[in-house]
C-alpha cells in the first residue's frame, strides 16, 4: 500500500518526524548539494532543472544514509527547522525503492540544522531487476523543507540518485 501512496506522490514524512535532529553520518560523496540555480540550466534528461546528484550510486541491496545540503540556500544564521515532505519519484517506487521510516533510521536534520539525512529501501524483489543492470536508471527524490527564518522560507529542491549493481 505505502508504494502505492508513494507512487501517486501522495506519501510524505508525517508531521512527528519532521523536525527530529540528529548527527548525519552520510560521507560527502552520499551527500548532494543543492546550489542556487542560475535561470538559464538545462538537463538533457527528464529529470528537473537544477537537480544536485550524489556522486556515490546506490546498490539495491545497499542501505546506507544519503544527506542533501541545503547551506547554499540558507541565509547566515537560518536553518531548516522542519522537514515538510520528501516524495520519491513514481518510478522509483514502481521499482520498489522508498524512504527508510523504521525507528533508527528515519529521516533527519543536522544538529547544525544545514542538511537533511535519509535512508533509501529497495524492495528485495527488485534487488536484480534488469533496470539496475550496467548503467543503471538515474531517479529523483523531493524534499521540501521549512527555515527557522523571520519570516520562515521553503525550499523544496531535487536530488536524483543512480541506483545500479555494484
Amino acid at each position: 500500500m505505502l508504494t502505492h501512496l508513494i507512487a501517486l506522490g501522495l506519501f510524505t514524512v508525517d508531521d512527528g518526524s519532521t523536525s527530529q535532529k540528529g548527527n548525519v553520518i552520510a560521507t560527502s560523496d552520499r551527500t548532494a548539494v543543492m546550489t542556487i540555480v542560475p535561470a538559464a540550466v538545462a538537463r538533457a534528461s527528464g529529470l528537473p532543472f537544477g537537480a544536485a546528484a550524489w556522486a556515490q550510486p546506490y546498490d539495491p541491496g545497499d542501505h546506507a544514509p544519503y544527506a542533501i545540503d541545503f547551506s547554499d540556500l540558507l541565509d547566515e544564521g537560518e536553518s531548516i527547522a522542519k522537514i515538510e515532505a520528501i516524495k520519491v519519484s513514481p518510478t522509483a517506487a514502481l521499482l520498489g525503492i522508498a524512504i527508510d521510516e523504521s525507528a533508527n533510521y528515519r529521516p533527519i536534520i543536522d544538529v547544525g540544522g544545514q542538511k537533511v539525512q535519509v535512508w533509501f529501501l529497495i524492495d528485495q524483489a527488485y534487488w536484480e531487476a534488469a533496470q539496475f543492470a550496467a548503467g543503471g536508471v538515474q531517479l529523483p527524490l523531493s524534499v521540501r523543507v521549512l527555515t527557522d527564518g523571520s519570516p520562515a522560507k521553503r525550499y523544496e529542491r531535487t536530488a536524483v540518485l543512480t541506483v545500479r549493481q555494484l
